[in-house]
């Protein structure tokens, strides 16, 4: 576990929002994709005959391993970075802090201007708490 200061946590943003900004991008077509895919297999008319184009089912399979992948790869990044990615379509995630003895997360959303907030390990984010700066 990596414990940043706040200076070094702000410092980094530059680098991680990009792959914030890929992982929830992915995260949203694989969802929707993943829809599209599930109404695809249940359109069948009634007398049996598939409405799906199998092509086009084969072509979002091989789309939907990719989005995948971008997804782990973007998690792996943040991995070796020591920050925890806590939800993906929002682009939440923290960064291990030492405060008054006591470590705690530092936590950032996909849309903030810098980090702001922090919560303890076990509060998580409706348990944030305005930085004193």
């Amino acid at each position: 576990m990596r414990l940043y200061t706040l200076q070094e946590a702000r410092a980094l943003l530059p680098r991680i929002i990009p792959v914030l900004e890929e992982i929830r991008g992915a995260f949203l077509r694989l969802r929707g994709l993943q829809a599209a895919i599930a109404a695809d297999s249940r359109s069948v008319q009634a007398d049996g005959h598939l409405l799906a184009d199998p092509f086009e089912a084969t072509e979002g399979e091989d789309r939907l391993a990719q989005l995948q992948e971008a997804l782990r790869e973007g998690a792996r990044k943040l991995s070796e970075w020591g920050v925890e990615l806590k939800d993906p379509e929002r682009g939440l995630i923290d960064f291990y802090h030492e405060r008054d003895g006591e470590t705690i997360f530092l936590c950032y959303h996909l849309g903030e201007p810098s980090i702001r907030y922090w919560h303890t390990l076990t509060s998580g984010f409706l348990g944030r708490q305005r930085l004193e700066e």
